[in-house]
């Protein structure tokens, strides 16, 4: 049977991370594993993840959420590789749905589900796009916004490689990126997982719109530097649409 290698990037995530590993396994997908590597907590993460005797873990002072992906996937041997953010979850049926798909798709790569978005004042369904020029314009809110709703085989991670251990805030998009401009992906209309925020999220304190706009400007200038000027465009363009909506200008 097709592994699955669950890994989840951890550093004081004692209020959430019962809930990330619970989602796990309520799977009905037997052939798993779930790999938990902690920077070194101060709170009560690793003596709830000492409750399950299934997890492999390591507990250790990293340099970062991107270093811990990396260690992470290094230490995992599964056929198909999921992130699965501490404070996040899996639906039920995600897993046995995931492997349905490569098995009906067997050239698919990569396989986008739909996923919740879910915080204090809202919860709203999230469809990503598996179009390259949607991903590029970050700010249409079209790319796999958490990495709970996207399973790729072994050889993606293998060929893109390893995560910046100097990009904590938008490895996801510098990924997501190389990705969908690479390799072969399958768009399926299942919603996967819920992406919570509650305010206290590392997306929630940062300038999340800036990192995503140089990430993606950083990845065209190295890779595709002909797809600049559509960038640019299509971005004045969107700065303009909503400044006059926002404003409600009305033309002369």
């Amino acid at each position: 049977m097709t592994k699955i290698s669950v890994l989840t990037p951890s550093f004081n995530s004692g209020k959430y991370i019962r809930r990330a590993i619970e989602s796990v396994l309520i799977q009905s997908y037997p052939n798993f594993e779930h790999i938990i590597v902690d920077g070194g907590s101060k709170d009560n993460t690793t003596s709830i993840i000492e409750e399950y005797p299934n997890i492999k873990y390591i507990s250790e002072i990293d340099m970062g959420q991107s270093d811990a992906m990396n260690k992470a996937f290094r230490l995992s041997s599964g056929d198909v590789i999921v992130y699965l953010n501490a404070d996040d979850e899996f639906l039920p049926g995600a897993f046995d749905h995931v492997v349905s798909v490569f098995q009906a798709n067997k050239d698919a790569d990569m396989v986008i589900g739909n996923l919740i978005f879910k915080s204090a004042s809202e919860s709203t369904l999230r469809v990503p796009s598996i179009l390259y020029k949607d991903v590029l314009q970050y700010w249409l809110n079209l790319f796999p916004n958490n990495p709970v709703s996207y399973f790729y085989t072994r050889k993606v991670q293998e060929q893109i490689g390893e995560f910046p251990v100097d990009n904590h805030f938008s490895m996801d998009i510098w990924f997501i990126l190389k990705a969908y401009k690479r390799f072969k992906l399958i768009k399926t209309d299942a919603t996967l997982g819920v992406f919570h925020s509650d305010g206290y999220n590392k997306t929630t304190t940062v300038n999340l719109g800036q990192n995503l706009h140089n990430a993606t400007k950083k990845h065209l200038r190295e890779h595709h530097p002909l797809m600049l000027p559509f960038f640019y465009y299509k971005f004045l363009l969107g700065k303009f649409k909503w400044y006059k909506n926002h404003y409600k200008i009305k033309a002369p």
